[in-house]
């Protein structure tokens, strides 16, 4: 089977990585990736291919490994990419495939036959008339083969002899025969004779097809003898029917392999076009260090949030990016961090940053950092607070704990949770000590989560290690960058390691998941 996969290694890998959905159903909402097409910086269907491969994402490290060389190779050969894209814009498979009825009046099979061979030269004409520099030299194996195959190479000597054979054969005038018979009580001859549009008619008696020749003497038919119905069908099956079969799925398998092609470029453009984004922001960017080993691990520095770059390039330029604040984070020490601190302040803005880069860096894209080495996570879920809906008898906060049991039902082991701004509706202590909870159980999934909340009781109890977790987990508590309104300090929108706000919460709980040591 002719296959160029540009985003799996081979077929295993490409079965099960299409599984099932790895991310929660709101999670592009929550980090408002649908900007990059509002703003015009991906284009429609770069977009939908990027939202559906982030469906799928993937969590092999062999896959991304696999994915950041093939974007690599395409990003140092823009001609390549160019040629390569105008080569399957060009290949056609637009004679759709058919059933025939032998006993209908309609085009002469043959006739279809023809039409497939043209369609399959064109198409071939189409693959070997694109010239690519001999000097193309790839790091990917499949871009090396698919040079190869354009070039020269066993694949498309076998597919020009295919080609050679289906034209010998209509040029010797193999095929568009049928069997004629003298009409009788008993058949007493059998003629195979050349059969053309010409020469016989086609005709309907008593609703049975008939074919006449020109002289009237001799009707074409066997609907009155099953065993040579038979044999006529045999006859067919086996030689026009057949090759206008194989015809059409030679072409089918020419241009699906290059159709997903089409699709795998369309893949890698958006990870270029938001490379090129960061480059004419003058904006730090790294391909990502992939860790093999425990899931989820983290660190990066300078992580500049993606949905602001595309507003600053949205603007005009690299000099609204320079009042941005990249921001620093690790959870090598601890998979719970907390993030508390002024309202407008940049935790949300960091939040989505760090769901973003982590999907960016899986997908084999570059990620908007000086540095980020990360592990892939299994699973990325997301609750973000969100405005009561009035059409429902519950409240806020009963919706909110229905999300969260939704959540748990697709929590994997190591997966990634981005929660934001939750149980800020109800009381203090009532949302400190349900979270409690909630993270108590979660954690015990070994699950890397980030919390950006006001309950400044639920992370003081993390920050004086009385939060109750499962056995080895940590919980760090970051903040945002102190600021003197009255001496005229601007927001820095830096988040920094520290304590909560420590000096207003100084209260103990009396909670089995809030303890004392």
């Amino acid at each position: 089977m002719l296959s160029f996969d540009l985003l799996y290694p081979d077929e295993q890998k490409r079965r099960e990585g299409r599984g099932s959905s790895r991310i929660s159903a709101a999670l592009l909402h929550d980090l408002q990736l649908d900007e990059l097409a509002e703003r015009g910086i991906l284009g429609g269907e770069e977009y939908q291919i990027l939202c559906g491969e982030i469906e799928q994402l993937p969590g092999d490290v062999e896959v991304i490994r696999f994915r950041q060389t093939v974007m690599q190779d395409l990003m140092e050969n823009p001609a390549f990419v160019k040629g390569l894209s105008a080569l399957c814009r060009q290949l056609k498979d637009d004679i759709p495939r058919k059933r025939y009825d032998i006993w209908e009046p309609q085009t002469p099979v043959y006739k279809n036959l023809v039409d497939y061979v043209e369609l399959l030269k064109r198409n071939c004409q189409v693959l070997y008339g694109t010239d690519f520099s001999a000097e193309t030299k790839f790091h990917s194996e499949v871009l090396n083969n698919l040079v190869i195959f354009l070039r020269e190479g066993g694949c498309r000597r076998k597919l020009e002899e295919a080609v050679g054979l289906l034209e010998e054969i209509l040029e010797a005038g193999a095929v568009g025969y049928q069997v004629q018979y003298t009409w009788g009580q008993a058949m007493s001859r059998v003629v195979i004779q050349e059969l053309s549009r010409d020469s016989v008619c086609p005709m309907k008696e008593k609703r049975l097809l008939k074919r006449k020749t020109p002289d009237k003497d001799r009707i074409v038919s066997a609907d009155g003898n099953p065993v040579l119905r038979n044999n006529i069908a045999e006859i067919y099956s086996k030689t026009i029917v057949r090759l206008c079969d194989f015809a059409s799925r030679l072409n089918h398998a020419v241009v699906g392999a290059f159709q997903r092609i089409q699709s795998g470029l369309s893949y890698y453009r958006a990870g270029i076009t938001l490379y090129r984004m960061y480059r004419d922001l003058d904006i730090p960017v790294c391909l990502p260090l992939v860790w093999k080993g425990e899931q989820g691990r983290m660190t990066f520095a300078g992580l500049f949030p993606l949905r602001l770059a595309a507003e600053c390039f949205q603007q005009g330029g690299a000099g609204s990016s320079a009042k941005i604040q990249c921001n620093d984070y690790s959870n090598m020490e601890g998979r719970i961090a907390f993030i508390t601190g002024y309202n407008s302040g940049g935790k949300t803005v960091f939040l989505q940053s760090l769901g973003t880069a982590q999907i960016m860096y899986q997908l084999g894209f570059y990620v908007p950092a000086r540095s980020f080495q990360a592990a892939p996570v299994s699973y990325i879920g997301s609750l973000f607070g969100s405005m009561e809906d009035q059409k429902t008898e519950h409240g806020k906060l009963q919706q909110e704990l229905v999300q969260v049991r939704e959540l748990a039902r697709q929590l994997k082991r190591g997966s990634l949770i981005l929660l934001n701004e939750i149980l800020a509706t109800t009381s203090e202590k009532e949302g400190s000590e349900i979270m409690g909870e909630v993270l108590h159980a979660f954690s015990k999934m070994q699950a890397h989560m980030v919390f950006v909340t006001h309950l400044f009781r639920l992370a003081d109890a993390a920050q004086k290690g009385r939060l109750c977790l499962a056995d080895g987990e940590r919980a760090l508590n970051y903040v945002t960058e102190k600021y003197d309104e009255k001496e005229g300090d601007e927001k820095t929108y830096r988040i920094i390691q520290g304590a909560p706000m420590d000096d207003i919460y100084e209260g103990r709980f009396a909670d089995q998941y809030l303890k004392i040591k």
